[in-house]
């Protein structure tokens, strides 16, 4: 009897989806008591606020990055049409496979005159270097809370471990894809749908990866603005409740079959969250991130939408 390969991978990862969305709903039932009482002021509707415009600012971030990606293609588009774009197809993450809005950029930007093969290219790109980037922030989660890790190295991270970190994230995506093309040619054609997948040049690889820092970081700014003005909760350092959320969206960011991170995401705050905000701050801040993620993201697709009328 034949194995099938691809049919296994995805029941693996509906299993890992299902188990993350029982284990945070079983959070959710049990610390409901324990989440923290949102009081309604000009405090709480401004983090609300802020929040959504946030997540707005991100996507308008991963738009300006998709037009220096595509620049080195040697195919221009003006910022405004690169960010329309992305305004309008981020929405399609929600849908089911978690691949609609890799579709939708493709497709917008294909009315736009960006080659299919470019926008495919630039997406797999892109990635990539999301995910490097988020797995180091996985990895500074994991020292955090590893005892043996932490005899390993500092006991501590100061400003100049911080700017090491920092700059390796900067060159690692550069690296790792100059090195892919170099030594393992078959795997990046097969990513490449039978190229090699485009080297960034050195300003772009560094042009990108602080935007994509930014980014990360307005994601944990939200997060932490969240933990202080809705739920009163001041215990955690904005640094490290950064690192945290960041292994979460890229645990989320890589695990097939969730829409936008759906559950998985929600289940893996509460796992790294709970130690430093309480298990229910970390429980509540999984549903009003999802619930900011959503509202911002559907602000980004309305005002997409919109701006068709002007560019």
């Amino acid at each position: 009897m034949k194995i099938n390969g691809k049919l296994i991978f995805k029941m693996a990862s509906y299993a890992v989806v299902a188990a993350a969305v029982v284990y945070f709903f079983r959070s959710f039932y049990l610390r409901l008591d324990d989440i923290p009482h949102i009081e309604w002021n000009a405090r709480s509707l401004a983090a609300v606020v802020l929040s959504v415009l946030g997540i707005l600012f991100t996507n308008v971030l991963t738009g300006y990055v998709w037009r220096i990606q595509l620049k080195d293609h040697g195919v221009k588009l003006r910022p405004g049409k690169s960010i329309q774009i992305m305004l309008i197809s981020q929405f399609g993450k929600y849908l089911p496979g978690n691949v609609g809005h890799f579709a939708g950029r493709a497709a917008l930007g294909s009315s736009a005159g960006v080659p299919v093969a470019v926008s495919m290219n630039t997406i797999m790109v892109d990635v990539l270097w999301h995910l490097a980037i988020g797995s180091t922030f996985a990895a500074l989660a994991a020292y955090f809370y590893s005892d043996t890790l932490r005899e390993l190295l500092p006991s501590h991270l100061e400003a100049p471990h911080l700017l090491a970190i920092t700059g390796l994230l900067m060159f690692i995506p550069w690296i790792g894809i100059t090195v892919m093309n170099k030594l393992m040619p078959g795997i990046s054609r097969k990513i490449g749908k039978g190229e090699l997948i485009a080297t960034p040049s050195l300003r772009t690889a560094l042009l990108v990866s602080a935007l994509i820092l930014v980014g990360f970081h307005t994601l944990g700014a939200i997060v932490k603005l969240q933990a202080a003005w809705l739920f009163h909760v001041p215990q955690g350092e904005y640094y490290m409740i950064t690192v945290l959320y960041i292994a979460s969206w890229t645990v989320g960011y890589v695990v097939p079959g969730a829409p936008g991170g759906v559950g998985v995401r929600e289940a893996v705050m509460v796992l790294l969250l709970s130690p430093v905000v309480g298990e229910g701050a970390a429980v509540g801040l999984g549903i009003s991130m999802r619930l900011t993620n959503m509202l911002g993201d559907a602000l980004a697709f309305g005002l997409g939408m919109l701006s068709r009328r002007i560019l």
